[in-house]
């Protein structure tokens, strides 16, 4: 077997010329490995009339089948019980995936695709400005869920000192406050929603996120950080939050800079493709469309082409910062998550934007789609944080704002602070699922 693939997390800056030989070789690395040792890519790429020898150079990457999740599915109900898709290698874990489109995925992983990992949340972490003088509190769940464990990984190898307090469902949120407070937590990994809500339970208690923490960097994944999450996080915590995308089946594969303005694909680990979820044509810089990964430096359980189902677009131009790797734009939804009511087709975030205008909302929604015979209604449930008297005539203006932004007629539905995150269970979740389609 080829000798493994280690990932040089500090370098961030390769020419591109050099960076797509890199690409290159490791495509070709990647792909003979998992002909040779995994036998889910030997059946399907013969299937597909797929050779490793057709892989002439980089360009070639779109003669190679795409993976989906179904197919990820069908070979874990086929070759119980873990699938065919993990390989011969020596597996020193198994995380998995949440299960929140479906059955979980467990994940093999080998010593070296674990520490590529954790380098690649150090790359993250140091692009973030975490330093080894760093106290990090990570209340990310410490469970199959692979997140709290890796992002943990990463902090310690910039030598910082981790607190691994878990979600709210092992360390309430007060108790997390408090060891925020009295151990004078500076940086904070969790969801976003998860940090808007210990702001909010820290003012039931009495403290001022800003005055009475020492938070200065927050770090997110696992659900969208809008813009507007960002803009209240920072706001509330006088600290800066930065956005990270990945999953269980892909590691770390981007991050946010100090710039915040897109985020950066380690590409001498992957390669990261939008296609057009219709066609699967490549898109071109700017246009949205559907991200496909490829892990290239993973031994056990690679992913090649995989459809992972989120909507993004490739942002166009370098970064102002020096990096050399690419960017894609924020991810706007899941393909899953987008829905189609009444003809008109939204994403959870997109109902976002109204809600906050008015700062007479918390952070927290929930979206409900429903039919009535031929009919399709919408419901937007928010948490109404004004004054009693300017309660109807808000609503009655979120109403309109919803129409003009989306072109759908919804009802509007407030509810007191606290009501959804208690309905939702936010102490105890992983990831926020904003739409509730009673369709199904």
């Amino acid at each position: 077997m080829a000798r493994p693939v280690r990932v040089a997390w500090r370098e961030e800056r390769p020419a591109r010329k050099a960076l797509r030989a890199i690409q290159a070789e490791r495509l070709k690395l990647l792909v003979y490995r998992a002909y040779e040792h995994v036998p889910f890519y030997r059946r399907m790429w013969a299937a597909h009339g797929f050779s490793p020898t057709d892989l002439k150079s980089l360009h070639d990457i779109t003669k190679i089948p795409f993976v989906t999740k179904k197919e990820i599915a069908d070979s874990l109900e086929q070759y119980p019980p873990f699938g065919d898709y993990q390989g011969d290698f020596r597996a020193i874990r198994i995380q998995a995936s949440t299960g929140s489109t479906g059955k979980p995925k467990p994940i093999f992983h080998t010593r070296n695709d674990w520490e590529n990992i954790a380098k690649l949340w150090a790359r993250r972490l140091r692009a973030q400005g975490v330093t080894a003088g760093d106290i990090v509190q990570i209340a990310f769940a410490y469970t199959l869920f692979i997140v709290g464990f890796t992002s943990s990984e990463g902090a310690m190898r910039l030598g910082a000192t981790v607190v691994p307090t878990g979600s709210g469902a092992v360390t309430p949120s007060e108790r997390q406050l408090q060891f925020m407070r009295d151990w004078k937590t500076s940086v904070v990994g969790c969801t976003g929603s998860y940090m808007l809500n210990l702001a909010d339970v820290a003012r039931s208690i009495g403290l001022d996120p800003r005055k009475d923490f020492a938070v200065r960097v927050s770090f997110h994944t696992a659900e969208p950080l809008t813009e507007g999450m960002r803009a209240q996080i920072e706001e509330v915590w006088g600290c800066k939050a930065y956005d990270n995308y990945g999953s269980v089946e892909t590691g770390a594969p981007t991050y946010e800079c100090k710039e915040q303005h897109g985020l950066h694909v380690s590409e001498d680990a992957y390669i990261i493709e939008v296609i057009d979820p219709d066609t699967g044509e490549p898109l071109p810089d700017g246009q949205e469309g559907e991200l496909v990964v490829t892990t290239l430096t993973k031994e056990a359980a690679p992913f090649i082409r995989y459809r992972i189902g989120d909507i993004t677009s490739f942002i166009p131009g370098a970064c102002v910062c020096g990096r050399t790797f690419k960017r894609i734009a924020p991810i706007r939804g899941r393909v899953d998550d987008m829905i189609k009511v009444k003809g008109v087709a939204v994403y959870p975030t997109d109902f976002e934007p109204s809600i906050k205008e008015s700062g007479l909302f918390s952070s927290e929604y929930l979206v409900t789609v429903w039919r009535e015979g031929h009919k399709e209604f919408v419901k937007v449930s928010v948490e109404y944080v004004g004054p009693e008297g300017r309660r109807d005539q808000v609503s009655s203006r979120l109403v309109a704002q919803l129409h003009s932004a989306l072109g759908l007629r919804c009802e509007v539905e407030t509810l007191a602070e606290g009501e959804i995150k208690r309905l939702s269970e936010a102490e105890k979740r992983i990831k926020y699922k904003r739409i509730r389609d009673l369709r199904k």
